[in-house]
């Protein structure tokens, strides 16, 4: 009798893990379905708004969803022209990362002195490390004209800032929720932390949909696909791109 009300158990625990999965699956394609159904700026209408080729462009998306896979390519095809501008950490500097190219790295009193002095936006904490970016280093970038200079942050960040430094904002989203979980896994993601990851993604999804500032999205299903899009993109806006 033990034994059958331990399968009975198992049973519906199987069977009610399923039937969450699909939920979570169903309410994931819905919002995908949303965001692709929306209409995006005209790129016609965002390339005739005037000083947009001089604005910085803010790439924005969930953790794993090819963000520094499409600048770095972007960084490697026009190496004159595209500028990923530094963030502040207070977080170790890692083998082969180099300062002022990766990142700046500083102490936590220095961060909090920049801080305290209003130099710092977009600022983050994650893993007891702060991430920021310098409006002093990114007014020194975009006085050269002829750059691209370019920030990755996440959905949170972008709201936080939009209103303070005027950008053009960039909005990367994985194809599902298979995908970006196989992607994750693919980082060697700790299993502890796929489920968490996957619930942040899914909430940052929902916050994209509803940000009306946000100029263009691009799902990034293929990624020669979505780098050509994005290319296209860019290049109705920003003509040092020709």
């Amino acid at each position: 009798i033990y034994i059958k009300l331990i399968y009975f158990i198992l049973y519906n625990i199987m069977n009610a893990t399923f039937h969450c999965t699909k939920i979570l699956n169903r309410h994931f394609n819905d919002m995908m379905d949303m965001i692709q159904s929306m209409n995006n700026l005209s790129l016609e209408q965002q390339s005739s708004k005037k000083g947009n080729s001089q604005k910085p462009l803010m790439i924005l998306g969930p953790s794993a969803v090819g963000k520094d896979t499409l600048i770095n390519r972007l960084k490697t095809k026009y190496p004159d022209v595209i500028y990923k501008l530094p963030s502040y950490t207070t977080r170790p500097r890692r083998e082969g990362e180099i300062h002022g190219v990766d990142y700046f790295f500083v102490t936590k009193e220095e961060f909090m002195q920049l801080k305290l002095e209003g130099m710092l936006f977009g600022i983050q904490e994650y893993n007891n490390n702060y991430y920021a970016s310098n409006k002093k280093k990114l007014e020194e970038a975009l006085a050269d004209k002829k750059k691209i200079i370019i920030l990755n942050y996440n959905i949170e960040t972008a709201n936080a800032v939009k209103d303070d430094i005027d950008f053009n904002f960039v909005a990367l989203l994985p194809p599902s929720e298979d995908e970006l979980r196989r992607r994750l896994i693919k980082r060697k993601t700790k299993a502890e932390e796929i489920e968490k990851r996957m619930a942040n993604s899914i909430r940052e999804i929902q916050l994209i949909n509803e940000a009306n500032y946000i100029n263009y999205r691009l799902v990034n299903d293929y990624e020669e696909r979505a780098f050509n899009k994005l290319e296209s993109h860019l290049k109705k806006i920003y003509p040092q791109l020709h």
